[in-house]
């Protein structure tokens, strides 16, 4: 026996409940617990539409609010489907038909379906992305994978300005450290079978004892003599108190080579072999350069702090 409209009225009227504006969200409920048990089968029939339609009815829901819960549930079955058949990164002829197949009997319009399946891709694109970059490098094995991927699901990898300077810098990085360094043409004289591999301008800082104040003993009391000056009841010490702080040398030209670190300065010169340095520490501003004897430098620059580390690690390992 098929409940009618007129049955669901009267039992409102009876106990005084105004159905349009009463229990919203419960006859929801109820309309989307029959609409999951008919897409089960993840299909939508005829006559199961029908009995939606009359649900919908009975339930006094709006036309837009079924139409709503009806897109959410299918489009949510389909974008299911869609990223199992995408997480390999491709999709085939078969895989392509099933999917229409489902689109079909979801009753999904064509134009949302492309919409969820880009969505999907373009989602499994940047998670293989961030896979790769997680090490902040990328082979070139990584960036075939990652045009295959692009190429296989038919999205265009589109990144942003940012993005693509933060891959380009990354794929710098893999070939720093894996492929043959960078060679140069060198403006200066270079020893036999030596390389330039990096230069850039620079401030070439080093540790100078300074003297920060001269100590003072004696009592703390004071006589005025003038405005704004007294006799102090004590004496200076004779032993000056002193520090090592960092101060500007020179400025120049830093080449950094197969063989040497050489500084080409408005002062001077200074040469340090790669297998002298003990040790190094980057920072935002420079790098600081430990040797084995001597004074060691801090070299002051702020362009491809990055790219000179690398050079240099790789150097000393190879050193």
């Amino acid at each position: 026996m098929r409940i009618q409209l007129n049955q669901i009225t009267e039992i409102a009227q009876k106990y005084k409940l105004d159905l349009d504006k009463e229990y919203k969200q419960s006859r929801l409920d109820l309309f989307s617990k029959y609409l999951k048990y008919c897409v089960e089968d993840r299909k939508l029939e005829d006559k199961e539409i029908k009995v939606l339609k009359h649900i919908q009815e009975l339930l006094l829901l709006s036309e837009d609010d079924t139409k709503t819960l009806i897109s959410i549930e299918t489009d949510r079955i389909y974008q299911t489907q869609v990223e199992a058949v995408i997480r390999n990164g491709k999709v085939d002829s078969f895989e392509k038909e099933n999917l229409e197949k489902l689109r079909q009997d979801l009753l999904i319009p064509d134009k949302i379906a492309s919409k969820i399946f880009e969505k999907s891709a373009k989602e499994r694109l940047q998670e293989f992305l961030d896979n790769a970059i997680s090490d902040e490098r990328i082979s070139p094995e990584e960036e075939t994978e990652l045009l295959t991927i692009s190429n296989n699901l038919g999205i265009e990898f589109d990144a942003n300005k940012a993005s693509k300077g933060k891959l380009e810098k990354f794929k710098l990085y893999w070939q720093l450290e894996n492929s043959a360094l960078p060679e140069l043409m060198s403006d200066i004289n270079l020893q036999k079978n030596e390389i330039l591999h990096f230069h850039t301008e620079i401030n070439w800082y080093e540790q100078r004892r300074v003297t920060k104040r001269i100590n003072y003993g004696g009592p703390i009391a004071r006589i005025k003599i003038a405005k704004g000056i007294y006799y102090r009841l004590g004496s200076v010490g004779v032993q000056p108190v002193s520090e090592d702080v960092l101060q500007m040398v020179d400025s120049g030209k830093l080449y950094l080579t197969n063989k040497r670190v050489i500084f080409m300065g408005a002062r001077g010169n200074k040469t340090i072999n790669i297998n002298k340095i003990l040790d190094f520490l980057p920072y935002k501003n420079g790098v600081d350069l430990q040797k084995d004897s001597g004074k060691s430098p801090f070299l002051e620059f702020e362009d491809n702090i990055d790219v000179f580390s690398l050079i240099l690690v790789r150097l000393m390992n190879e050193n």
